[in-house]
């Protein structure tokens, strides 16, 4: 699942914030699968937002996070088909052979569309269950 902000009037709206997320995802044994994603643009203008600076705060016991940027097309309309932007995805893949639960967590920043320094602060905890 990836988040969207639709457009910088959102993220202009929120000045400093701090927000915590938590996903539960199934994921199959013995395979990395993508559990999040980051990606923020403007809709009406087609460009790339900030890219997230997202940091791995606690690892999982039974497996492992790999966070990498990539590019992302989002269906967003004619207007900007096939329109590639800037993302960072979360993968998580388990230990060989493993089934059951694991958590982590993720925390990630990225800069307001305000002049300054102002920051937005975000933290995920994810509910994994190995099948």
């Amino acid at each position: 699942m990836i988040k969207y902000v639709l457009s910088a009037a959102v993220l202009m709206a929120s000045l400093n914030t701090a927000a915590a997320e938590t996903h539960s995802r199934d994921v199959a044994a013995n395979k990395a699968t993508v559990v999040n994603g980051h990606v923020y643009y403007n809709r009406h203008e087609c460009t790339s937002g900030p890219i997230a600076q997202v940091k791995l705060k606690v690892k999982p016991k039974h497996g492992s996070v790999k966070i990498s940027r990539t590019t992302y097309t989002p269906p967003i309309g004619k207007r900007c088909d096939n329109k590639k932007f800037n993302a960072v995805i979360v993968t998580y893949t388990p230990k060989r052979g493993y089934r059951g639960k694991d958590t982590f967590k993720t925390s990630y920043s990225m800069p307001t569309y305000i002049q300054g320094s102002q920051m937005n602060y975000y933290s995920d905890t994810y509910k994994i269950n190995v099948k």
